[in-house]
């Protein structure tokens, strides 16, 4: 019904068309809007490549945007960047784009301190617990024994720079040169070696600046207070398992925050993330499996309450664990090919067995969708692309520095 497909009428998603009239537009019954509690009870876009998903994750981020709600966009791809193209007279909300190209010093860079510079209001210590346990054992495979060895020596290099005797923040330079000097023998020389090799690997010269920033940047007020858009390019350049590492931390950091400003109200959204590529964050090896990071997890489960909404775009459903399915409030899929997707798919909208070869049906821009509690499964086709033309590394830039001397 009408009344079922404007809910709130808060945030535009796509409209629900079946047929097509005599000159072929599509005949268009109602369009599907998406209230705010939908937005924080999180959203997955699945499908093949250049069906529509990121289209529809650009509408999704424009409508957010336009209503000044915070978004944060994980970009593995350099393609979110082409917002900045568009006509700011057209488009206001263009004037708060923040992009930072991790990775890569030359374009627009983010000066972070992965292990001294904990969010505000939590321990150094605790911090430090979080940074060395789960998220390097899954990127860098580090053990028990290594993540003691790096927090006994954070600890003291952070006491030495509380005291006095150091005058410059520490950074993971600091790190690896103290523990490549301290004496070790039998069990806790392999530890050393691991250390230096998980360190070493954080000092790289293209990214020594975001991992080991003796200035870094202040991400509570810079980006996460911050009104506007933040785009964090997940720059191929940067090895898979750093920009991993980067976004889990990232995440975690997030997430204490807003454990620490309370729960939000009913309708009131902190911030919506977009996770491009979002099975690169899931463990793949059986290792990764069982060191993995909660974090994911606990946003999925727990996000809702403190006003966070993600917005995941994946290209197979059978990659995503059944937690993301499970509470993910609005799907939208788009055309599968394999046998395993177009199952999973299936399985996650309920089709019976006679309904499950529309999936093979949906054509360029055309998905199967559903709000849970709201809208059943219902074919939508999203609007054509706003985005026409692309922002190179030259423009960016020129972009970034421009917005820098602004504010």
């Amino acid at each position: 019904t009408k009344d079922e497909c404007f809910g709130k009428g808060e945030i535009f998603l796509a409209d629900i068309c079946y047929g097509t009239y005599p000159d072929n537009n599509p005949r268009k019954i109602f369009p599907l809007y998406l209230d705010y509690t939908d937005i924080k009870n999180h959203i997955i876009l699945t499908g093949l490549s250049g069906m529509g998903k990121t289209t529809l994750a650009y509408s999704l981020l424009k409508e957010l945007a336009e209503k000044n709600i915070n978004c944060l966009v994980f970009d593995w791809d350099r393609t979110w960047r082409n917002f900045l193209s568009l006509p700011e007279e057209d488009y206001p909300f263009i004037k708060g784009i923040r992009i930072f190209t991790i990775g890569r010093d030359d374009i627009a860079p983010l000066s972070w301190n992965m292990f001294f510079s904990p969010p505000p209001g939590i321990r150094f210590s605790s911090w430090l617990g979080i940074v060395s346990s789960k998220p390097l054992q899954k990127s860098l495979l580090a053990g028990q024994g290594v993540e003691d060895f790096i927090e006994n020596e954070a600890e003291k290099l952070m006491n030495d720079f509380q005291s006095g005797i150091l005058k410059l923040l520490p950074n993971a330079d600091d790190l690896r040169k103290r523990i490549k000097n301290k004496f070790a023998k039998a069990r806790e020389l392999l530890w050393k070696q691991s250390a230096e090799r998980v360190l070493k690997d954080l000092t790289r010269e293209s990214i020594k600046q975001l991992f080991g920033s003796r200035e870094p940047l202040d991400i509570s007020e810079q980006i996460i207070e911050r009104n506007g858009i933040t785009i964090l390019e997940m720059d191929i350049e940067t090895p898979e398992h750093l920009r991993v590492l980067f976004q889990e931390l990232f995440l975690t950091y997030l997430m204490l925050c807003m454990l620490s400003k309370g729960e939000a109200q009913r309708n009131e959204i902190r911030a919506a993330i977009f996770l491009e590529e979002f099975p690169n964050m899931l463990p793949k090896s059986s290792i990764e499996k069982e060191v993995n990071s909660d974090v994911i997890k606990t946003i999925f489960r727990e996000g809702r309450k403190f006003g966070l909404g993600l917005i995941a775009i994946a290209q197979e459903t059978s990659e995503l664990p059944n937690y993301v399915l499970a509470n993910a409030k609005v799907q939208a899929h788009f055309a599968c090919q394999t046998k395993r997707d177009i199952e999973a798919t299936a399985n996650s909208l309920f089709l019976k067995q006679d309904e499950i070869v529309f999936l093979d049906f949906l054509k360029l821009g055309e998905a199967i969708a559903k709000v849970k509690g709201r809208v059943r499964n219902c074919l939508i086709k999203i609007r054509p692309p706003f985005i026409h033309e692309r922002v190179n590394d030259i423009q960016l830039k020129e972009k970034m520095k421009k917005w820098n001397s602004q504010n």
